[in-house]
């Protein structure tokens, strides 16, 4: 006799299993297997037998399964019938499971089922298939094996979002501000060698770029500098000092050794010679603006993990008045203005993020006033630099100490205070890990929405707000345990070489306490809509949603103070998690009007894309919240792409958010550009210089730019789409007013 499997192979019938499964049924109901349930196994299995060889048929798996239920309800156990059954509906959805996760693996490695849940991953590379087939393993596993079943059923019923899941079982970290000025002074170790400390500019450039490199394979979020022009002046001091002993030699015909760390270029000592110092001044120039140009392309083309990433890099700048800080700074400028490869294309990486600072740059009279006005043409031609407030009133800094100084990752994460020693500093420290609350939902289950109710039942939405904030920290100290039961070794180049603060070269948790665990959420503008029928651009509805935000912002405070370590409010980025998150939701409730009839919810506090608000309201709405987003937090502005002629408004734009304390700020505007011939302005389809169509529309989905619209997945797609230009309901020539 002969049995079709469920995969279609056919074996030899085995009575032996039907016996031993009749039995597991007896063993798991009467907890021992007597004489009774051994004839009745044996029974069953060979009436079955008998039965398909009277028949002539070659039964399947599941015919065979159906008799022996019908040969245990024949008896007076049916007690076993239905242990037998239930034991067959969990081992099919187990089999259905699996069945599904093995379709969806072979669809990932196929690029059958790309997603571009995140636009820096090349989903259809060999890389990155590889990259996001074993992603679906490493979920599955975080999920069966490590995640508390309270997180796990809230992630499965679309209350919370888990980040990087993919990364949740190997204990990795999110992102770092790292030690950069350290290694460049002393040096680092790899795998393979170790690299000596920097003695130029272009060699910090260099190593700048490779420690960004290194560090990124050791997280799973982005790596940034603090504060790069501190973190690389005393490289174009000694730069200079070289070119400078090379004008001696050739111009004046002296050799003169310079020992020890070399003087400020301002320094009298180098009047002496005053042709000597002009020539090293132009080198030193001509070698910090090229090494600044391989810089951003060192960045757009060290692939770093599979899949063709780069390093999620950024790097703040704008504080440092010396004449070498001033140095790195214009250098940096100039290379985001002058783009990378053959036709000049805007630099994706690093995220640049002018540190804004009344009396060091902010007006005229400010020393580095000047690199304002270059950040802004830059910014007028390349989207970056973004401008962090280091005025923002949520933050404090000591002035002789840049570590302090305000300064944010590309995709708005900062660090606030550590309860663990580090104060206010930003260097050696990142966020651990994020956890995101699916807000929306809540207010359609307590508002007025589903026309339930006729007010909003707040008891109900707070209630459950606090239950979803429980856990979601039990989430995140979940996984911070996880994060510092693992070896130094699991992330060598970051342990090793100190990238991270207060290691103390045993235990990992020494260093990680000093980061962040962040709380963030998405869709206050559905929530406000689901719970009152308006979003908050409704004065009286901002106050009740800034009392969400409130609560939740207190709420960190309480588990900082809980737990003793640094709980954060954040306002979540939200690149795939707002389309998914969405889509579950609409899949629940239907589709409900502004709230879930599109693909996507509204990116945390933010005033939704398609309201019809001038630049200014925008600032005004999102300032209120600002308090309160201190794990990290942004305010966008969208305009059109006519303002890169138009530097001067932006400029009072930026002055006005800053001015209105807005932590974080950034300038979208579209990015077209021709790839043939180059032309780099607002292009719909074919290119007036050439006629090509080969266009690249480059956007910025939460933090970072992508090379082209069409590699964000589509939620987002769909919401750059919908995004209002808000310079088309502002009055520049009364902005003064504003």
């Amino acid at each position: 006799m002969k049995v079709i499997k469920r995969d279609g192979r056919i074996v030899d019938f085995d009575a032996t299993k039907i016996e031993r499964a009749i039995l597991a049924a007896f063993q798991d109901v009467d907890g021992e297997i007597s004489d009774y349930a051994k004839e009745k196994a044996e029974n069953i299995a060979s009436y079955i037998e008998g039965y398909y060889l009277d028949v002539n048929e070659m039964p399947g798996i599941e015919e065979i399964q159906d008799l022996v239920e019908k040969g245990l309800m024949s008896c007076k156990r049916k007690d076993i019938a239905k242990a037998y059954i239930l034991y067959r509906e969990t081992r099919n959805k187990i089999r259905e499971k699996q069945s599904n996760f093995m379709e969806a693996t072979l669809k990932t490695i196929k690029a059958e089922n790309i997603k571009n849940a995140n636009a820096n991953v090349d989903e259809l590379s060999f890389g990155g298939r590889k990259f996001e087939a074993a992603g679906l393993l490493m979920k599955k596993v975080a999920m069966e094996e490590y995640i508390n079943p309270i997180v796990a059923q809230a992630f499965k019923e679309n209350r919370i979002y888990i980040h990087d899941m993919d990364n949740y079982a190997t204990g990795m970290h999110n992102c770092l501000f790292v030690d950069l000025a350290r290694l460049l002074r002393e040096g680092f170790t790899t795998r393979n060698g170790d690299v000596r400390p920097a003695n130029s500019i272009n060699t910090a450039f260099q190593l700048t770029a490779v420690i960004f490199q290194c560090q990124s394979q050791v997280q799973f979020g982005g790596v940034a500098s603090a504060h790069i022009d501190f973190d690389l002046a005393p490289y174009v001091r000694k730069s200079f000092r070289k070119h400078y002993q090379d004008g001696l030699k050739y111009i004046e015909n002296k050799e003169i050794k310079m020992e020890g760390d070399p003087l400020p270029i301002d320094n009298k000592f180098y009047d002496i010679y005053p042709n000597v110092k002009k020539y090293a001044l132009d080198m030193t120039e001509k070698e910090t603006n090229q090494a600044a140009q391989a810089f951003f392309h060192n960045m757009n083309t060290l692939e770093s993990r599979a899949g063709s990433q780069v390093p999620f890099s950024s790097i703040n700048f704008g504080r440092d008045i010396s004449l070498e800080g001033r140095m790195v700074i214009k250098a940096l400028l100039n290379a985001s203005l002058d783009g990378i490869g053959k036709n000049h294309r805007t630099s994706i990486f690093p995220i640049s993020i002018f540190q804004y600072k009344k009396g060091v740059n902010a007006n005229p009279g400010d020393p580095n006033y000047d690199l304002k006005q270059l950040a802004i043409k830059s910014l007028c031609k390349r989207i970056y630099p973004n401008f962090v407030n280091c005025d923002f009133s949520g933050d404090h800094e000591e002035f002789e100490d840049p570590d302090t100084y305000s300064a944010s990752m590309g995709c708005r994460t900062r660090m606030g205070f550590d309860r663990h020693g580090l104060g206010w500093k930003k260097v050696g420290r990142g966020n651990i890990s994020p956890v995101t609350i699916n807000l929306p939902k809540i207010g359609i289950k307590y508002g007025i929405c589903l026309n339930e109710r006729e007010e909003a039942d707040l008891e109900g939405f707070y209630k459950e707000l606090r239950e979803v904030l429980e856990i979601s920290e039990l989430c995140l100290l979940d996984r911070y345990k996880l994060i510092c039961s693992q070896k130094p070794k699991s992330g060598a180049f970051m342990y090793d070489n100190n990238t991270v603060a207060g290691f103390d070269g045993d235990n990992i948790e020494s260093a990680v306490r000093h980061g962040t665990q962040a709380i963030g959420f998405v869709g206050l503008a559905e929530t406000c809509q689901a719970l009152f029928g308006k979003n908050q651009i409704d004065k009286e509805t901002r106050k009740k949603a800034l009392d969400i935000v409130k609560y939740i912002f207190d709420f960190t405070k309480e588990a900082s103070e809980r737990n003793n370590l640094n709980f954060s409010c954040y306002f979540t980025p939200a690149e795939s998690c707002a389309g998914k998150i969405c889509k579950l939701t609409k899949e629940e409730f239907g589709e409900i009007k502004n709230i879930t009839d599109r693909e996507y919810f509204t990116n945390s506090v933010h005033v939704p894309v398609w309201e019809k608000v001038g630049l200014f309201e925008k600032i005004d709405i999102e300032k209120e919240f600002n308090p309160y987003g201190l794990g990290g937090q942004i305010t966008y502005c969208e305009v059109e792409s006519k303002i890169i002629n138009n530097p001067e408004a932006i400029e009072k734009l930026i002055d006005y958010a800053m001015d209105n304390d807005i932590c974080y700020f950034a300038v979208n505007f579209p990015i077209d550009t021709c790839l043939d011939c180059g032309l780099s302005e607002d292009i719909v389809d074919t290119c007036p210089v050439c006629g090509s169509h080969h266009i690249e529309h480059l956007a910025r989905i939460t933090g970072y730019l992508t090379t082209s619209i069409e590699k964000m997945n589509k939620a987002k797609q769909a919401e750059v789409h919908d995004r209002f230009k808000h310079s088309k309901n502002t009055n520049w020539e009364n902005i003064n007013e504003n």
